[in-house]
């Protein structure tokens, strides 16, 4: 998801290389030395100091870096008397596109703050940005991601769904180093096939970035063909069967509630459909464990969660929801082969089809394993929803999509654990229910905010406190108001025992979680 754009200035938006080579140029003259070309290419998109230094180490001190500078900017600005300041091909369109499909923008140079305002007012450009930042405001220039860093804080947009446009290396590098897809514009300095590496895509101008904007933003969920091919699916298990029963209403449940967590997390649309997605597809391994196994229980079958991943991705079912994930998908490649994503071929295919320059098309999946972090992120997330917890090595988003989906999936389970006989849950009697006593191990998770891990769980008294716990480890606010607004948490905290001790431990339980959701 893209939600907006930082722009590198010279280069991108102004075609200033050339006045800026013919100055340092015509400075070097004044001065009475030679200055090679590779010299000036060195000071693209990098800071004065940086700049200097590179100066400094050719001249050894022959001459001034700043006097330099300062007959170069004199020399530029006679220059741009007499022909203005060129802007680049697709500036206006593309200004108009961020406008008309609210993203934000921001314009992130080395160009010192003076001389840079004076040029986005003179190009007609700064009334369409929401913010500026210059080399002079961060501790570090480029190729440190510095500024592009601040650029994304300044308009509000997660460097995961920010885009940096450049033409230099110094740039192409920092906004790597920023985790920002870097779309490269070709301008004056040719890039070697490491530097290519690091970017995103290449376009020719600024009216080929709309192409990639559109394709990365483009809606890819169907829901009615998803809920169809749910359906069709879900015919093949006997309905009759109250646990069958049971985990459809819950799937639609859970997937209603990754929705409106999503959503309250300000996430862009196609993003909230993402995450629906996941709620209608992380119990698919339930219904084949039914009825290959005959129960619910993953300690005496298989783990559900990877059970329905592999059933999903590497035996594929996903080709039942393809139609529903991403339209007109290629597919082929699906056919043993699990972390599979179809964007990037998305991404590649229609830039194509919208003769979107690009180097090395075949390339892109494998050059781009910087973002490539995202791949598989629908089958990443449903394999972690059951776990105790989630891989370390995550990128946020992911976290983001896994945290999203184990609330709502922890919200649901309150309700199926309040609305089910408890001697059904947890295949007990009445008696055996209401004469158990509660684990001290157990207790210590409890009081600790910590899910209770079933392997120190002993009776079925310790499955409702483990469940009850859940509540401890939900991460967004959302979550916790659809927990408190439904009350089966306190469903759950109502249960009467015949052991007066444990009818006692609830009531502490009770107070417990009252005080817990008071600081929420």
């Amino acid at each position: 998801m893209v939600s907006g754009i930082i722009f590198d200035m010279d280069g991108v938006l102004i075609d200033s290389e050339r006045q800026s080579n013919e100055g340092w140029l015509w400075a070097a003259g004044q001065l009475g030395v030679d200055m090679p070309m590779w010299l000036i290419d060195s000071f693209k998109g990098a800071p004065a100091e940086l700049c200097c230094k590179f100066f400094d180490d050719y001249y050894k001190g022959v001459i001034d870096y700043w006097e330099a500078k300062e007959l170069r900017t004199q020399h530029v600005y006679k220059i741009r008397e007499t022909e203005g300041i060129p802007v680049k091909k697709g500036v206006k369109d593309i200004f108009e596109y961020i406008r008309n499909n609210g993203l934000k923008c921001a314009v992130a140079t080395s160009t010192r703050r003076e001389s840079a305002e004076k040029t986005l007012h003179e190009i007609g450009m700064w009334d369409y940005l929401d913010a500026v930042v210059y080399g002079d405001e961060v501790e570090h220039g480029k190729p440190e991601p510095d500024i592009f860093l601040r650029a994304a804080k300044a308009i509000g947009v997660n460097p995961s769904e920010a885009v940096v446009v450049e033409d230099s290396i110094n740039g192409i590098k920092a906004g790597y180093a920023a985790d920002m897809r870097v779309v490269h514009i070709p301008d004056t300095i040719a890039i070697d096939d490491d530097i290519r590496k690091l970017t995103y895509m290449v376009c020719a101008d600024l009216n080929g970035l709309i192409n990639v904007v559109e394709s990365i933003n483009k809606p890819v969920i169907n829901r009615k063909n998803v809920i169809n091919a749910f359906a069709e699916y879900v015919r093949n298990y006997d309905p009759s069967d109250e646990k069958i029963k049971l985990k459809i209403d819950h799937t639609y449940r859970v997937a209603g509630l990754c929705q409106r967590i999503a959503e309250s997390l300000g996430l862009s649309e196609p993003d909230v459909d993402i995450a629906w997605l996941l709620g209608m597809l992380h119990d698919i391994g339930r219904f084949e464990q039914i009825r290959r196994f005959g129960t619910f229980n993953d300690a005496q079958s298989v783990d559900h969660a990877e059970f329905g991943a592999d059933l999903l991705f590497k035996e594929g079912l996903i080709r039942k929801f393809a139609e529903g994930y991403y339209e007109e998908c290629e597919l082929a490649q699906l056919d043993n082969q699990s972390d599979y994503c179809q964007e990037e071929r998305k991404i590649k295919e229609f830039l194509v089809n919208n003769d979107a320059t690009t180097v090395d098309d075949e390339q892109i999946i494998k050059n781009n394993e910087h973002h490539n972090k995202d791949t598989g992120l629908l089958e990443m997330a449903i394999r972690q929803h059951n776990k105790y917890r989630v891989k370390e090595d995550l990128t946020e988003r992911q976290r983001m999509f896994c945290d999203i989906l184990r609330d709502a999936d922890k919200v649901d389970i309150f309700k199926v654990n309040a609305d089910i006989p408890m001697e059904i849950i947890y295949d007990v009697t009445t008696e055996e229910l209401k004469s158990g006593v509660i684990s001290k191990e157990v207790l210590e998770s409890f009081y600790k905010r910590e899910t209770v891990l079933k392997s120190v769980r002993k009776s079925a008294v310790d499955h409702i406190v483990g469940h009850i716990s859940l509540l401890f480890e939900l991460v967004y606010k959302e979550s916790y108001r659809q927990a408190k607004e439904q009350g089966y948490v306190y469903k759950l905290l109502d249960f009467k025992s015949n052991v007066p001790e444990v009818n006692a431990e609830f009531d502490n339980m009770r107070k417990y979680v009252d005080e817990f959701l008071k600081k929420i």
